[in-house]
């Protein structure tokens, strides 16, 4: 659980504003008792296991600049849906059986599309939902007095000076294994974090990685290296080697255009990043329809040359083979998968990033090489 309870007093009750129960990103759980002791044994399970989604789904987190009303009553909605499996819902939480299964964000546009066939209670509040912490507060967390009056900025006032927000990720991973060792894991469980259960790594950080492993470097005594001025040491300065890379970009009408931007982006980032690389752009459908040889100045909004037709890499290993005789030490190539290759192992490495609908199976058929697929894009990522 990790939460931590809060029991209140009436004067507290009153002053926060916390008439049933309240969450924040920290964990503190602060409760009304009155309303705590009216509740059956299954009802106060429901509510402490509706707080612990409020954390676990990163409700408090993703509430960006939407309307704080509705946006708690969306949340409220997806997570009853959730609960529903395996509680019965208390009499007063709202339930939205026509968004069943969808996300806070889905839920929350849904009423803001139906506003007249389906508004949002006037006074809604089942649970408080406590965003941010309070900027002005003393170490027991309930705010502090100026000048003779109660300050009150907004945030949690639960907060302990030191108290750090709950480790969504680590705590529902270390739930699940337990669960899962004593046989006990409810159902759809995996499905909701899935995310987390089964983290995918960076591409972008796999593609660094490659990038940094495939440039070679040596130690010269010749230069002493700036880091050793201040020493007193005399250290080897390290010699890199300047090596080419090419990058290849399916340019096939299957890549959607924010995965054609992303990847053209990273390229800029990389070619400003490695200073040592010599790095050529290659777009290509069924033949090669643009080379641009990639510099500090590289601008990926000006890459032209969609094209629309077939798909084949085949081009692309033969300009290789006639303009830099396959001296080259990586090939990066960005696709949706539907796409021919050579069957012969070339003398370079190859590293397939495959958008995220696409097909792995023709790729990873290919000797010397690598494949990695985009993960999916969820809705409400920005957030």
């Amino acid at each position: 659980m990790h939460l931590i309870p809060i029991e209140l007093t009436p004067e507290e009750v009153k002053k926060y504003g916390v008439f049933t129960m309240a969450v924040d990103e920290y964990g503190n759980m602060p409760y009304n008792p009155e309303f705590v002791e009216k509740l059956t044994d299954q009802e106060l399970k429901f509510a402490i296991c509706h707080e612990i989604m409020h954390i676990c789904l990163k409700h408090l987190e993703r509430k960006g600049t939407r309307k704080i009303d509705i946006w708690n009553y969306a949340t409220d909605a997806a997570i009853n849906d959730i609960l529903k499996n395996s509680f019965r819902v208390p009499q007063g939480c709202v339930l939205i059986p026509k968004m069943s299964g969808k996300s806070a964000e889905e839920i929350y546009d849904w009423l803001i599309r139906n506003a007249k066939t389906h508004p949002v209670p006037n006074g809604y509040s089942w649970d408080k939902h406590i965003y941010g912490v309070s900027k002005d507060r003393n170490q027991s967390g309930r705010g502090q007095k100026r000048q003779g009056k109660q300050v009150q900025q907004g945030g949690s006032p639960f907060h302990k000076k030191g108290q750090q927000k709950i480790d969504v990720p680590r705590v529902v991973r270390e739930a699940h294994n337990f669960a899962r060792q004593q046989g006990n894991i409810p159902a759809g469980i995996e499905r909701i974090f899935a995310d987390i259960l089964n983290p995918v790594m960076d591409w972008k950080e796999i593609l660094r990685k490659f990038i940094v492993s495939v440039i070679p470097h040596d130690f010269t005594y010749t230069y002493p290296s700036k880091k050793s001025y201040s020493t007193g040491f005399y250290m080897p300065k390290v010699v890199r080697e300047y090596v080419d890379i090419i990058v290849a970009v399916d340019s096939s009408g299957s890549i959607r255009d924010e995965e054609y931007a992303e990847f053209l982006t990273e390229i800029w980032a990389m070619s400003k990043q490695f200073e040592n690389l010599r790095m050529t752009l290659i777009i290509c459908d069924c033949e090669i329809q643009n080379v641009i040889e990639v510099t500090g100045e590289f601008d990926p909004y000006s890459v032209k040359g969609r094209g629309y037709g077939g798909t084949s890499s085949l081009p692309v290993y033969k300009w290789i083979e006639e303009n830099k005789n396959n001296n080259v030490k990586l090939l990066v190539y960005f696709t949706d998968g539907w796409i021919d290759i050579p069957m012969d192992e070339k003398p370079f490495h190859t590293l397939w990033i495959v958008t995220s609908e696409g097909n792995t199976n023709t790729v990873e058929k290919m000797p010397n090489s690598t494949v990695i697929k985009l993960p999916k894009r969820r809705y409400g990522d920005d957030y």
